[in-house]
């Protein structure tokens, strides 16, 4: 198994190789490697951007469901690190982090079950709540608009419940971008809400 820096560069080498692709999402060397050590280099390529980053985070989702499936508990611990490098706090400006924590929910139906809530309120700031984890970076919070899309893809159940905060959001969002995001997708999924 490849130590930590070699399999960093081996996953970033691959996420730049024509021969990626969803159905193979790692590269063949990585395949006997920890789930636990993939998913830590993997956050070393979701800061790349671009289409490394898209790569890196849909990587992460299957990478995670392998975690859930050996230690619930550490793929938990993983989605608190995402929240962690989203806040202010961390000092992160937290890039790639909504598109993995997206891919992450979308694939691990346990996880979106327990965490949804928190990608779901990166987009609204409630101003009558104390603390609601918004994403007050407008470059940053359009992923996290993003992720809610491929995660409400995924989990069409979830449809009832993020629609009254993309309503919100397409109404008070300040970001003309980000406002876009809202309202594309509470069109896209006002005909499906019950």
């Amino acid at each position: 198994m490849p130590r930590f820096r070699s399999l960093k560069q081996t996953l970033r080498t691959w996420f730049r190789d024509e021969r990626w692709s969803k159905e193979q999402p790692l590269p063949p060397e990585c395949a006997q490697a920890a789930p636990l050590s993939l998913a830590n280099a993997l956050f070393a390529c979701l800061t790349e951007g671009g289409t490394m980053a898209e790569r890196a985070a849909f990587a992460m989702g299957g990478v995670m469901a392998r975690v859930y499936a050996d230690a619930p508990e550490d793929a938990k611990n993983i989605v608190r690190r995402f929240m962690w490098h989203m806040n202010e706090e961390s000092g992160n400006i937290g890039w790639g982090i909504p598109e993995a924590f997206g891919e992450t929910l979308a694939q691990v139906p346990p996880l979106a079950d327990t965490f949804r809530r928190v990608l779901l309120h990166y987009i609204y700031d409630a101003p009558e709540e104390k603390s609601t984890g918004f994403c007050d970076h407008a470059p940053l919070r359009i992923s996290c608009y993003h992720a809610i899309a491929r995660l409400l893809e995924a989990r069409p159940d979830f449809v009832n419940e993020a629609l009254p905060l993309l309503r919100l959001s397409a109404q008070n969002e300040t970001d003309e971008t980000c406002k876009q995001a809202a309202r594309e997708l509470v069109r896209k999924y006002m005909l499906t809400a019950l």
